[in-house]
C-alpha cells in the first residue's frame, strides 16, 4: 500500500478512538455529577459550613479513569496534530511530485514531438538518400557510357590517325610520282622541241639573213653567261612553271578551249611590264567566265568518274573470292603465293600496276622496296592476304584514292583506282 494511503487511513483510526475517549469522557463527568448529587444533607445548623464532600472508591475510579482518558485524549490530539502535519507535508509533496509529473509529461510531450519531427527528418534524409542513391547510380552509368563513347572514340580516333598516315604516306608516293611524271613530260617536250629543231635544220641549211635572224632571236638571258646559283633557281623555276602551266592547259581542252602561247606569254609580260591590253574589268569578267566553265566542266568529269568507279567497285564485289572491307575497298587475292608468310616489320619487294576507271595507266611494273608496316593502308592490308609470291587486286574508291580532285594534268579527278600488286620476296 501507498505511503500516503497509509497515513490517511491511521489519521481516520485516530479520529474514531479521538471520539471514542471524548464519549467516555463525556459518560465518567455524568457519573461523577450524579454521584455527587445524591449524597445525604448535613445538619441545619450546619447549612452555613459543608463539609468537603467524601470522595467514593468508585468516584476515585472514574476520576482515576477521566484523568486517564482525558491523557490518551491529549496523545490522541498530539498524535492528530502530528498526523495532520505529516499529511500537511505529505500533500505538499503530493503536489510537488504532481507538479514534478506535470514537468516530465510536458517535456515527455516534447520530447515525443521532437521524435515526430526528428522522424520525419529522417524519413526525409532517407528519402533524399534514395533519390541520391538513384542519381549516383545514373551518374555512374552515364559515366560508364562516356567512357565507352571515349573508348569507341579513342578507337576511331586511332583508325583515323592510321588512315592520316597511310594518306600522308600515300600523298608523299603521289607527290614523288607527280614529280617523276612532270620529268617525264618536261623531258618529252623537251626532246620533241629539239628533234623539231633538228629536223628544220635538216630540211634546209641557214642563209645569211636567217644566221643574223637567229642571232638576233637568241635568248635575253643566258646561263653560260650568268652562272650563279641565283639564276640557276631562276631559272629552274621558269621550267617548272612552264611545265605546270602546261598541265593547266589541258583545262582549256576540256571546255572546248585553245591554248595558244603567244597569246600566254605575251600577258606574262604584259603583266610583269605593268602595260595590260585589256581593262581591269574586262580581265575580272573573262577569268570569272573561264573559271565557271572550268568547275562545270570538272564537276561533270568528276560525277561521271565517281559513276564509273562505283560501277567497278559494285562490279568487282561480286567478283568470286572478292570481299569488300568496312571502308569499301575491295580486295580480290589472284594468287596466295607459295613462299614464306610476310610480317609487318619485313621489308618487301613488290611489283605494282595502276589504272585508274577512267582507263588511264598511272604505273605498269614499277618495281619498288618498303617495310610493310610503312606501306600504305589499302597496301599493307592487300599484302597481309598474302605470302611471298601472292597476287591481290585492290580496288580503291575516289575517297581513299585521289580524292574528288585528283592530280591535275596527271590523274583525273573523282576516279577510281584499280592497283595490282605482287609481292617478289623479303628483303635480308
Amino acid at each position: 500500500m501507498p505511503k500516503n494511503a497509509s497515513s490517511e487511513q491511521e489519521i481516520r483510526l485516530l479520529k474514531r478512538q479521538l471520539a471514542a475517549l471524548r464519549r467516555e469522557a463525556e459518560a465518567l463527568r455524568k457519573k461523577q455529577t450524579t454521584a455527587t448529587s445524591v449524597q445525604p444533607k448535613n445538619n441545619a445548623g450546619n447549612d452555613n459550613k459543608q463539609p468537603p464532600p467524601v470522595i467514593s472508591s468508585e468516584n476515585k475510579q472514574l476520576q482515576q479513569k477521566l484523568q486517564a482518558s482525558e491523557k490518551q485524549l491529549a496523545a490522541a490530539n498530539s498524535k492528530r496534530e502530528e498526523a495532520n502535519h505529516y499529511l500537511d507535508a505529505a500533500a505538499k509533496k503530493m503536489s510537488e511530485q504532481a507538479l514534478r509529473i506535470t514537468t516530465l509529461i510536458n517535456e515527455l510531450q516534447q520530447r515525443s514531438e521532437e521524435k515526430t519531427q526528428a522522424e520525419q527528418q529522417l524519413a526525409e534524409a532517407k528519402r533524399q538518400g534514395a533519390e541520391l542513391s538513384a542519381k549516383l547510380q545514373q551518374a555512374a552509368a552515364k559515366t560508364a557510357e562516356q567512357e565507352k563513347q571515349l573508348a569507341d572514340a579513342n578507337t576511331k580516333r586511332d583508325e583515323v590517325t592510321s588512315q592520316l598516315t597511310a594518306a600522308t604516306k600515300q600523298a608523299a608516293d603521289q607527290a614523288a610520282h607527280i614529280a617523276a611524271l612532270e620529268a617525264k613530260l618536261k623531258q618529252s617536250g623537251e626532246e620533241k622541241a629539239q628533234m623539231e629543231q633538228q629536223l628544220a635544220a635538216a630540211k634546209r641549211a641557214p642563209t645569211a639573213e636567217e644566221k643574223g635572224a637567229s642571232k638576233a632571236n637568241s635568248p635575253a638571258f643566258s646561263l653560260a653567261a650568268d652562272k650563279s646559283e641565283l639564276a640557276r633557281v631562276n631559272y629552274a623555276w621558269g621550267v617548272w612553271f612552264a611545265a605546270k602551266v602546261q598541265l593547266e592547259s589541258e583545262m582549256l581542252k576540256d571546255i572546248g578551249q585553245q591554248f595558244k602561247p603567244q597569246a600566254f606569254l605575251q600577258g606574262l609580260q604584259d603583266k610583269f611590264a605593268g602595260s595590260l591590253q585589256m581593262p581591269n574589268a574586262d580581265l575580272e569578267k573573262v577569268l570569272s567566265t573561264l573559271n565557271k566553265q572550268v568547275d562545270d566542266a570538272r564537276q561533270r568529269e568528276i560525277t561521271r568518274n565517281k559513276k564509273q568507279g562505283q560501277q567497278l567497285l559494285a562490279d568487282a564485289a561480286k567478283l568470286k573470292g572478292a570481299v569488300r572491307a568496312d571502308n569499301g575497298v575491295v580486295y580480290l587475292v589472284e594468287k596466295r603465293g607459295p613462299g614464306a608468310a610476310i610480317g609487318d616489320s619485313d621489308v618487301i619487294r613488290f611489283k605494282v600496276d595502276e589504272k585508274v576507271s577512267s582507263g588511264q595507266v598511272l604505273a605498269q611494273n614499277e618495281v619498288n622496296t618498303a617495310r610493310v608496316s610503312e606501306l600504305p593502308m589499302v597496301m599493307r592490308a592487300g599484302v597481309k592476304k598474302l605470302v611471298v609470291g601472292g597476287r591481290v587486286k585492290i580496288y580503291v574508291p575516289t575517297e581513299l584514292a585521289y580524292g574528288e580532285e585528283g592530280i591535275p594534268g596527271a590523274v583525273p579527278p573523282g576516279v577510281t583506282s584499280v592497283m595490282t600488286l605482287e609481292v617478289l620476296g623479303i628483303e635480308k
